[in-house]
């Protein structure tokens, strides 16, 4: 069987989420997996017990409740244009475990060391919907859709050999020789989910800052319970008993999925999969300057699935329209509520075949250039 090494972003929890689906059912295939991922994902993985390789993971810079694309990439700017030391340290690290694979999903490092080892990269991830399918967008999302397209191409694999992408919307690909998609990665914990129908609201945002309170005083003035995790209670909430705050933790939060009665959550694309596959009525907030998000709240409007408010605050005439309405998104067609884990591992697979004994390992370590002085 197969030696994979599967990069992921260290950036908030979804990557990991899917990652472990995936990694799952390749074990159970016989295939050996071990990670290289930084911050969060390093974190969570390390906590399961995993072998990780650490690397660097590039952030973004938040400001006024919306992703700067400009300030992030002058944020990891040394990271990328100095990124010798990771380089030789992960030539060294994956040429001893001997992989035959690197799945990558959306981590920068990895991929362009696969391909000085002549290491085949399949990209596998969801961002790339952005730039490897086809869509139409109206003019206002065009500049955001731009900016998109290209901090997703510069962190995506630059010569992949294969792209797996997995979406709740099947658009036609732009390279479909090379491209395959497949409905969302779910998780085997959900899938075992029955879920009902509850009294409450679901509500989850990834991000905190004033769109959060905002969303907060909407809130308060909605006669209907609502859930809420990952915020900050505030000081008045004691004054609003059908507002419920948890704290983040993954067994209470998939129970009160599974019973929520709708879900009001941020645009991200790993809990809006899962909310759909539970046949779930979604509202979605996307993240400012995130055009992933965008898109995935434009996919959600078009195929009638649930309701987004996108660039300007949440009303109340917002919220309660949307529960008005929610009972007609609970009953659209199963075909956007399947789950790809199946189609993802056979593509794996697929490319494990082709692959195989094509690309013997090369090692390339660039060598310091020596000082001034230090020629002779």
């Amino acid at each position: 069987m197969a030696r994979i090494i599967y990069s992921l972003s260290g950036q908030g929890r979804g990557h990991s989420s899917r990652v472990t689906a995936v990694t799952e059912e390749l074990r159970q295939r016989g295939h050996e997996v071990i990670f290289c991922c930084g911050a969060t994902a390093q974190e969570v993985m390390q906590s399961r017990g995993e072998k990780v390789i650490p690397v660097p993971a590039l952030q973004h810079f938040i400001e006024h409740d919306r992703v700067r694309v400009v300030a992030s990439l002058i944020y990891n700017f040394d990271r990328i244009t100095n990124p010798y030391r990771t380089i030789r340290f992960l030539t060294l690290e994956f040429a001893r475990f001997e992989p035959d694979l690197l799945i990558s999903d959306f981590e920068y490092f990895s991929p362009r060391v696969a391909h000085r080892m002549n290491l085949p990269v399949l990209s596998f991830n969801h961002q790339q919907v952005v730039t490897e399918t086809r869509y139409r967008i109206g003019l206002r999302h065009k500049l955001e859709a731009a900016m998109g397209s290209m901090v997703i191409r510069l962190i995506s694999p630059p010569k992949p050999y294969h792209i797996l992408l997995s979406s709740f919307a099947a658009h036609p690909l732009r390279n479909p020789h090379r491209t395959t998609i497949v409905p969302p990665i779910i998780r085997p914990i959900v899938q075992k989910i029955r879920p009902d129908i509850g009294d409450y609201i679901l509500v989850y945002l990834n991000h905190q800052g004033s769109a959060a309170l905002h969303l907060i005083h909407v809130l308060t003035k909605i006669r209907a319970k609502f859930i809420l995790y990952n915020f900050n209670r505030p000081s008045f909430a004691d004054r609003f008993p059908h507002l419920v705050f948890k704290p983040l933790s993954m067994d209470g939060f998939l129970e009160d999925l599974s019973t929520a009665n709708a879900v009001i959550c941020s645009a991200g694309f790993t809990l809006m999969s899962e909310a759909l596959y539970l046949r779930k009525p979604l509202f979605v907030i996307p993240n400012g300057g995130v055009f992933e998000q965008t898109l995935n709240a434009l996919f959600l409007r078009k195929y009638g699935l649930g309701e987004a408010v996108i660039d300007r605050p949440v009303r109340i005439n917002d919220i309660e329209g949307f529960l008005d309405r929610r009972d007609k998104y609970r009953k659209k067609d199963l075909f956007h509520s399947r789950c790809g884990n199946v189609d993802a591992i056979n593509c794996i697979e697929r490319t494990l075949d082709q692959i195989k004994g094509k690309y013997p390992l090369r090692i390339k370590l660039r060598r310091k250039r020596k000082k001034e002085g230090e020629q002779r």
